[in-house]
């Protein structure tokens, strides 16, 4: 009787084991990313019927359904977020296990496949974050192994997880694409790939796109990735705010994020987050009780006058100053402060 285990296939699971317990510590303690804040804020919090008829286009569909599940099992939480991306690393290792054994064997080279395949997921951090890619990665690796197996009803499966990684992101149609065609270059048989690849991966895709992608018509406005983690200015935040009700501005890169802490700690007293370009408005617009800015946006502190609560390498907390506010009513009242008034009224306000 052949052994089912030998020593290289012993030591590539222990490694495959160890690579995953390192992905999904990373996924438990790192803090959330605004990427990640993003795409739950736009497309896992609203209901179903809001996201398929809101005109932002949402390039993870697959993945944000099952987002929206995972966090409607376990609650908003980073990790909550992030478990699809690591059930799909699991995926991910065995296809790859299974792909370099049908290939290899189970000799060295089997060997070194399956590592480098695990390294590469660690380097590449796909399976940590909350986002598409990884899923999508998974599934064609898994496609690939479909199709050389020795089963024809797996070339069904493999036509119908081309068709997913796409719905899972979009990012991957043109290796999808390509994929496909190798299968047909190797086969050579129009017919049979018609029907076991390219008909189950266009049904598959469409089932989950043809609705979200109807109606996206606006332009993406996913943030860019702050170069630090606001956490420390957001604790600051919700030290000064307490229990009272607060309308909060901040930086593009900083309003997902803010609106995901909200959700995940349930401060029901805190308003949505609102962002400076969300309707192309003036960053010096907005009445709000506190500012998160980032330092770009940082002069918005001294033209404003607020008063800063909190400052790092990175990021500002100020708030909202009376000097601001008697400012406004005199704008209201006299059309305007008196030339030189704010260099004597500014000081006595403040003091």
């Amino acid at each position: 009787m052949e052994q089912r285990y030998t020593v290289s296939t012993s030591l590539v699971l222990a490694f495959l084991a160890a690579i995953f317990a390192v992905e999904v510590y990373q996924a438990a303690t790192h803090p959330i990313r605004a990427p990640e804040a993003y795409v739950y804020d736009r497309f896992v919090r609203p209901t179903t019927r809001q996201v398929l008829a809101q005109e932002l286009p949402n390039r993870d569909v697959l993945y944000t359904l099952l987002e929206k599940r995972s966090v409607g099992l376990f609650h908003v939480s980073p990790f909550s977020v992030r478990l699809p991306s690591l059930m799909f690393a699991i995926l991910y290792f065995r296809s790859a296990w299974r792909l370099a054994q049908r290939i290899f064997g189970t000799g060295w080279r089997f060997l070194a496949t399956v590592t480098l395949a695990g390294l590469f997921s660690l380097w590449w951090g796909g399976f940590v974050w909350a986002q598409g890619q990884g899923a999508a990665l998974a599934l064609q690796v898994s496609a690939a192994q479909l199709a050389l197996s020795v089963k024809p009803r797996n070339l069904n499966l493999a036509g119908a997880c081309l068709g997913l990684s796409v719905a899972a992101s979009l990012d991957f149609a043109m290796p999808a694409a390509a994929l496909a065609l190798g299968f047909l270059a190797v086969d050579r048989r129009w017919v049979l790939w018609t029907d076991r690849i390219l008909i189950p991966a266009t049904v598959a895709a469409l089932v989950f796109l043809v609705l979200p992608l109807s109606h996206a018509h606006a332009a993406s406005e996913a943030p860019p990735d702050p170069a630090a983690s606001p956490a420390s200015a957001i604790r600051a935040l919700r030290s000064s705010a307490g229990d009272h009700r607060v309308r909060i501005g901040a930086s593009p890169a900083i309003e997902p994020i803010l609106n995901f802490y909200r959700a995940q700690h349930r401060l029901t007293t805190w308003d949505r987050a609102e962002r400076w370009d969300r309707a192309g408005q003036n960053p010096a617009a907005g009445d709000f009780d506190y500012y998160l800015l980032t330092r770009a946006d940082a002069g918005l502190v001294d033209r404003r006058h607020l008063l800063v609560l909190y400052r790092d390498a990175d990021f500002v907390l100020a708030a909202f100053s009376i000097v601001e506010q008697v400012g406004k009513n005199v704008k209201r009242w006299h059309g305007g402060w008196p030339a030189g008034a704010m260099g004597w009224i500014g000081p006595f306000l403040a003091g």
